[in-house]
């Protein structure tokens, strides 16, 4: 008997996510996850209208395990917190240790060459810029610092596998998640923020939210094709 209520308390406490109330403060916290397009379409079957009600879109094997990404991104945006923040990514011979990577504009990108040969990176814009860095030789290290705002792609010219996907806005703060985890902004000041959910291979949704003092707001995101296709801000 022992044993079961001690299993029981620790089963309550895992699925008691929700922060302590701190006077003059707020958080905001709920889960990440990501639904597949098998899913949608299955929903979207049941319904005479939607993206996928035409039948051209069709489920392979092949795709996307949606349910067991890890590289899901939880973002707080506040124009006055500081930017300047380190990344670390590592490139080997086959690939960069991050796919995709969300910062503030102004963080410092440090960048690691474990592969066999010298690495010339560039950091390329939505808006066709390109920006390339002097080459870094095999063991060396180089630190990028990423002064643009947008969807932008830190590639190789010796290597296209060695790509990784940025997310880069003022202000922002991160937090990298697999699907189903829970995540927590707390000890935030009262006043208006933005949140965004983001997978590199999907898009975005943002929310505007307002914090007050003295309290803790829920919100849960599932990221999918017709959310984003919609441009749905529902939780």
């Amino acid at each position: 008997m022992t044993k079961i209520i001690i299993t029981i308390l620790i089963f309550l406490s895992a699925c008691s996510s929700a922060p302590e109330i701190v006077p003059g403060k707020g958080a905001i916290y709920g889960t990440i996850s990501a639904e597949s397009h098998k899913d949608v379409i299955a929903k979207a079957s049941k319904d005479d209208g939607g993206i996928y009600s035409s039948g051209e879109v069709v489920f392979k094997k092949g795709m996307v395990n949606y349910h067991q990404l890890k590289e899901l991104y939880v973002c707080l945006i506040n124009p006055s917190l500081k930017s300047g923040k380190d990344h670390l990514l590592i490139a080997d011979n086959d690939k960069m240790s991050h796919r995709s990577l969300a910062i503030s504009k102004g963080d410092r990108l440090w960048v690691q060459n474990n592969s066999s040969k010298t690495l010339t990176f560039f950091l390329a814009g939505q808006d066709d810029s390109i920006q390339v860095y002097s080459p870094v030789k095999s063991g060396e290290r180089a630190v990028i610092v990423v002064e643009q705002e947008g969807i932008l792609e830190l590639g190789s010219d010796e290597d296209e596998s060695l790509i990784t996907t940025l997310f880069s806005r003022e202000g922002l703060i991160s937090q990298i998640h697999s699907s189903g985890d829970e995540y927590i902004f707390k000890n935030l000041d009262p006043g208006q923020y933005k949140i965004l959910f983001w997978f590199w291979r999907l898009g975005f949704i943002e929310k505007n939210i307002i914090i007050k003092a003295g309290e803790n707001i829920k919100l849960n995101q599932i990221l999918s094709v017709d959310k984003i296709m919609a441009n749905k801000n529902d939780p």
